[in-house]
């Protein structure tokens, strides 16, 4: 079993005009804290920069070390212009940044910059390892057509930025109350479906959150319309009708859930023009498919390659057979028809929880009535 990997973490925070005990403490807390297993520190305390170089020379080594750290930490226990340069320069940089404010300075361009903004540097250190741990683990499961990709923690502070937008709510301040919460949650699911999540499941999960805001008093005005306009934003992006997750909530039977070709099938054995579960000539193909649909916990169902086999078990057409597969969040199925290319159709159904398969394939064979 391979060892968690370690992340180098630069710790800023102001040290011009400050005396030791103020510029150190805090770095040291951190740094012989529990954090100490996950994190390698770059601390400009500690030699990290010369102080008998110029001005210039100090800058450009502390933005380089900025540069080399895979995060950073800033602990903003006071205005420090220094400090907030470090903050714009790793997020242009591209790394995470999360910022103690434990005075509630609430400076609107760190809040801007950073990932997120807490009270104290040990609660950024916890988010700050959530976040580098998300953008070295998990994979983002997206539509067959598309592939999968690596989870990009901008992405969805963009869109989460973008909703606020749309409700006519603070752009800079909310998504901070939104975005940890969110990696919070999908760091406990990611335990469950072993560092794979379903692009579904980060709308969800921020639902989630927005409804917990909602119902809390003290951020409800802040996020009032927020959930709304995410929730309208995502049946867009997916092409469905507006309401459409109010009606049929995910796990809901057919609550959305896409019947579509993958892409290295080039045909399936009705021809290249399935899109669709429309699309699908067969009557006894379609209503198999339609059953599966309906099973809670089901995300899509991707047809993959056909193949020119003998009639299977009872040889009647729409007769299917599903396998829990090695692969995480897939269930293998074959569909058995007469097709002009093959009579032989793959499929893959995609579920939301890998520990769910086995229940899933079950009651899709309690639905469609085989062993």
């Amino acid at each position: 079993m391979s060892k968690p990997p370690r992340f180098r973490v630069y710790l800023g925070g102001p040290i011009s005009d400050c005396n030791e005990l103020q510029a150190r403490r805090w770095r040291n807390e951190v740094k012989n804290s529990r954090y100490k297993a996950h994190f390698d520190f770059a601390d400009p305390m500690d030699g990290l920069l010369d102080r008998d170089a110029s001005p210039y020379e100090i800058v450009e080594a502390d933005l380089r070390a900025i540069e080399d750290a895979d995060g950073v930490l800033v602990n903003m226990w006071r205005a420090s212009i220094g400090s907030t340069m470090g903050v714009v320069h790793a997020h242009r940089a591209g790394r995470p940044v999360v910022v103690a404010d434990p005075n509630h300075l609430a400076s609107r361009p760190l809040e801007f910059y950073a990932d997120a903004v807490v009270e104290t540097p040990l609660k950024a250190a916890n988010i700050l390892l959530d976040l580098l741990r998300a953008e070295a683990d998990w994979t983002v499961i997206k539509s067959a057509e598309r592939g999968d990709e690596p989870f990009d923690r901008r992405k969805l502070m963009a869109a989460v930025r973008g909703a606020c937008r749309s409700a006519g709510r603070d752009d800079i301040v909310v998504p901070g109350l939104i975005f940890p919460a969110v990696i919070d949650r999908l760091k406990k699911s990611d335990r469950r479906i072993r560092k794979q999540l379903a692009a579904g499941q980060i709308h969800r999960e921020a639902l989630n959150v927005l409804s917990e805001l909602e119902g809390d008093p003290a951020h409800a005005q802040a996020v009032a319309g927020v959930a709304a306009r995410w929730r309208s934003r995502f049946e867009s992006k997916r092409g469905l009708p507006p309401g459409a997750l109010r009606r049929r909530p995910y796990g809901a039977p057919g609550g959305g859930v896409e019947v579509s070709c993958g892409e290295k099938s080039h045909a399936t054995i009705w021809g290249k023009t399935v899109r669709s579960l429309d699309d699908i000539p067969s009557v006894e193909a379609r209503e198999a498919f339609g059953a599966i649909r309906e099973v809670p916990g089901v995300t899509r169902i991707v047809l993959g390659p056909f193949k020119r086999g003998k009639r299977g078990r009872s040889g009647r057409p729409g007769a299917v057979d599903v396998s829990v597969s090695t692969t995480p969040h897939v269930i293998d199925g074959t569909l058995l028809d007469k097709g002009h290319k093959g009579t032989v159709q793959t499929f893959q159904i995609r579920v939301q929880f890998d520990a769910d398969k086995g229940r899933i394939r079950d009651e899709i064979a309690a639905r469609l009535k085989f062993g």
